[in-house]
């Protein structure tokens, strides 16, 4: 069986029973991503959501057989007014052998307090030379793609470093550079896995697919759906391979 990476899910709320499944049908590593389970309306809420991932969440994957990393930010949906608190404090868990990515961060509301958040994360992926995951939301992608792409140019992050995430065929037209582009099989909320499909044959992109699993509507076979979906309609071996596997293993360092 060849192995697949759930490049993007939110596992602490997750059962133990759905991280079985991912490891019986192939998947090799799982990155859980920090997001906004509570109201997070101070830093020390974020701090202990990130130690939970790094505790035990990755002990949950150990013990269901797969190999689970994290990737440590703050959400754009929930966040504290004194995020800057969080700014100071990430740095201290980079060092940490399973967080491999600053995450999930991006824009969602698209307020300019948004547009500063992610700047700075941003600016600390490029400091410290960690990959980022960069949300777009289901509602004005487009308008916050656009931001998006304004404030790497601002930043003047390696494209290498960023991971631009939850990318339709409404949006992959207007990323005009060499950045890993997220593409989440998390119907209806996001696309399915046709779509995914077709974006992957006709696009030539660094794709990286994921799941979403989280405390919505998701599917757990998401990625070994979409490969075989891929094969069935004459997706280039290399396509899914990658897609499914090579980039994310690049992208994370795994």
């Amino acid at each position: 069986m060849v192995s697949l990476i759930d490049a993007h899910t939110h596992l602490d709320v997750r059962s133990f029973e759905d991280l079985e499944k991912m490891a019986l049908c192939g998947i090799e590593a799982v990155i859980t991503c920090a997001h906004d389970p509570y109201k997070m309306s101070v830093p020390e809420v974020y701090l202990d959501h990130w130690d939970r991932l790094i505790n035990l969440e990755t002990k949950r994957g150990e013990m269901a057989g797969v190999d689970v990393k994290v990737a440590v930010g703050a959400h754009p949906m929930g966040y504290p007014k004194n995020w800057d608190i969080l700014i100071k404090k990430l740095p201290e868990f980079f060092d940490n052998e399973n967080v491999v990515a600053i995450g999930e961060t991006g824009l969602h509301y698209l307020t300019d307090d948004e547009k500063n958040l992610l700047k700075e994360q941003l600016y600390l992926a490029k400091d410290y030379n960690m990959p980022i995951i960069v949300h777009t939301p289901e509602k004005n992608k487009k308008e916050a793609l656009i931001e998006i792409l304004k404030i790497l140019d601002e930043v003047k992050i390696k494209d290498n470093l960023v991971m631009i995430d939850h990318i339709n065929k409404d949006t992959i037209n207007l990323i005009d550079r060499d950045v890993y582009v997220g593409l989440t099989i998390q119907p209806p909320l996001k696309i399915d896995c046709k779509e995914a499909s077709e974006i992957i044959k006709n696009y030539d992109k660094k794709f990286i697919l994921s799941s979403d699993l989280g405390s919505l509507k998701a599917d757990v076979y998401a990625l070994p759906r979409t490969k075989l979906y891929m094969k069935k309609i004459g997706v280039e071996e290399d396509k899914i391979g990658s897609s499914t596997y090579k980039n994310a293993k690049e992208f994370y360092r795994l």
